[in-house]
């Protein structure tokens, strides 16, 4: 990202990302279990909250890219199931669209 700042002023959106905040009287009940790029997960009480932001269409080794992260999701899941789970965020795809992204994060969210 640095060559880019440097090669001129950034315009729109140029890059993505996920930020979760909490709020402050929740800060003695709240841990953060794992902070990337493209996901957050965060444990208050005994629900664990992943947000995230997934590739969206055009970028590059999307199905790559996408699969390793839902993997990386999928582990967060269990090694935390004795938790509740709410995942959001922002998928970039149409889960009602039938490929292979869109049953793959079908899977993540009906587990038990």
């Amino acid at each position: 990202m640095s060559s880019r700042v440097e090669a001129g002023m950034l315009r729109g959106r140029p890059y993505g990302g996920v930020m979760t905040l909490i709020k402050k009287s929740l800060g003695n009940v709240t841990a953060m279990i794992h902070c990337e790029d493209r996901f957050v997960v965060v444990k208050i009480l005994n629900c664990l909250f992943i947000n995230v932001y997934l590739p969206c269409s055009g970028t590059s080794d999307r199905q790559a890219v996408y699969e390793n992260l839902l993997d990386d999701l999928c582990f967060w899941r269990d090694r935390y199931h004795d938790c509740e789970c709410i995942i959001g965020g922002d998928f970039n795809v149409d889960i009602d669209g039938g490929d292979v992204l869109a049953s793959r994060i079908v899977d993540l969210v009906s587990r038990p």
